[in-house]
């Protein structure tokens, strides 16, 4: 694992308090980078209480508009929720998806996604994500509060070396980031413009997209792949075209 690698961050947090504890929580287990989506108003002055004397990771958090924007460079994406149910996402046990936090990051950035204290994270930010989890709790009240989540997950990758053996995957190469993923399925989907679909009768062309998307996210996708499928959705747009 390459801690500064790990990515921790929080969509639409409501409680300035909670930033801070969370900021203090990655120092605490040996990680610096936090990440914010549309913070509340003067969120940092009123964070630095909480924080105590991880001032320099709450000076360095990045905020971004948009789940989108902040993941950009991000290989592999873990939400993090107390809902279940298929509709929901593709899930991973959770010590299994600590481990693969901990392998992932030895090449690239891996993230974890926290959502807002109220209502967690919105499905827009789940389809982004290529696993859920769900922190293991009492099954009486398995609510945690936001900080609380990240100090228990940022334990669990820290400390989790050789506890739970990952299903085998690709980790010498990088997969791809989640920017370079929209790249390649934004060529596809042009493909699939000139060869008509979405033009007449039942739009197929979110259904193609969205399976090739859950594809990509469960198995990743290395850059030479990706090459392969523009260098092919070129062509096809290309032949398609020049017929017309």
């Amino acid at each position: 694992m390459r801690p500064q690698n790990i990515v921790t961050i929080l969509v639409n947090p409501e409680n300035p308090d909670n930033i801070g504890a969370a900021a203090r929580a990655i120092r605490n287990m040996g990680f610096s980078e936090l990440r914010l989506v549309s913070p509340p108003a003067n969120w940092r002055q009123r964070a630095r209480k909480m924080a105590v004397s991880a001032g320099g990771v709450l000076g360095g958090a990045k905020v971004f508009r948009s789940l989108r924007d902040a993941v950009r460079d991000v290989g592999f994406l873990i939400g993090t929720t107390r809902r279940g149910g298929a509709r929901r996402g593709s899930f991973l046990a959770f010590d299994e998806a600590v481990e693969k936090l901990r392998k992932i990051s030895n090449n690239q950035k891996a993230g974890i996604v926290f959502g807002c204290e109220s209502k967690g994270l919105k499905n827009e930010h789940i389809l982004m994500c290529d696993y859920l989890m769900t922190i293991p709790t009492g099954r009486a009240y398995p609510s945690l509060n936001l900080a609380q989540a990240v100090i228990v997950s940022l334990f669990s990758v820290m400390n989790s070396a050789g506890r739970v053996k990952a299903k085998p995957y690709r980790e010498k190469e990088p997969f791809l980031t989640k920017k370079e993923i929209e790249i390649t399925l934004g060529h596809f989907e042009k493909a699939l413009t000139a060869l008509g679909y979405g033009a007449s009768g039942a739009n197929l062309r979110p259904r193609i997209l969205r399976t090739l998307a859950d594809l990509i996210k469960r198995n990743g996708i290395l850059n030479r792949e990706a090459q392969m499928i523009k260098g092919l959705s070129r062509k096809i747009t290309e032949k398609v075209l020049s017929r017309s």
